[in-house]
């Protein structure tokens, strides 16, 4: 009887533990947010994944999120999350393998080395940073262009910093109450199709690669926004 008890006390313990480290380790998936455009002026998930199936033989698009510019049927400012997002995945949308695995990549719709951002693209490009930073407590500090991970002018010569900064300050809360709420579901994962043990799945290989993060942290060479 001591010996069952022993063992029982010793399962609810490892159970305890794991259910610590499988709430955990989608917050610490991700430690820094990187920011794509798409170079072009007509675009969404569905047309971004056919060209990079072709072009780089990419099974999904590049990106994790990716915000449209109303140029499809996708209204304007809402957020398509790809199957990376979803499965808590790798990007291979720079050269640089650390942010690849660790970072969440957003790639906005536009062309941002012709034409400055739209208000409410700034608006639904400043929420989404913010709502993943709170889901995945990424700091500040954290948030890069992909010209900072590896040789590009993306997002573009017409996206700085220091417009970036201003946006995280002062747009993020003017961003429309329905795209707020699309914003909320679709970060949170709506996920459809998938099946629940598939679900289960790919949830625990996006929390192993948590761990990893965990186990081996590193620190980020690049500079900062601010």
């Amino acid at each position: 009887m001591q010996k069952a008890s022993k063992f029982l006390g010793f399962v609810l313990a490892i159970f305890i533990i794991l259910a610590f480290f499988w709430l955990r380790f989608e917050r610490l998936r991700f430690d820094a947010i990187v920011i794509h455009h798409s170079a072009s002026t007509v675009d969404n998930y569905r047309t971004i994944a056919d060209y990079h199936l072709k072009e780089k033989g990419w099974r999904d698009a590049a990106y994790h999120l990716i915000i449209s510019n109303g140029s499809t049927e996708i209204p304007l400012g809402f957020l398509e999350a790809t199957r990376r997002y979803q499965y808590l995945s790798p990007s291979p949308a720079t050269k640089n393998m650390y942010y690849n695995l660790r970072a969440i990549h957003i790639c906005v719709v536009g062309n941002y080395d012709k034409r400055e951002m739209p208000v409410r693209l700034q608006e639904a490009l400043a929420d989404t940073i913010r709502q993943l930073q709170e889901k995945f407590g990424i700091a500040d500090d954290h948030i890069f262009f992909h010209r900072d991970c590896s040789s590009s002018s993306c997002p573009g010569s017409f996206i700085t910093k220091e417009k970036l900064q201003k946006w995280l300050t002062s747009e993020a809360d003017r961003c429309p109450k329905a795209v707020k709420i699309q914003h909320e579901k679709c970060i949170g994962t709506d996920w459809g199709w998938v099946s629940a043990a598939n679900r289960a799945l790919t949830r625990f290989s996006g929390r192993a690669f948590g761990f990893l993060g965990f186990l081996f942290p590193g620190s980020l060479p690049f500079q900062p926004i601010a």
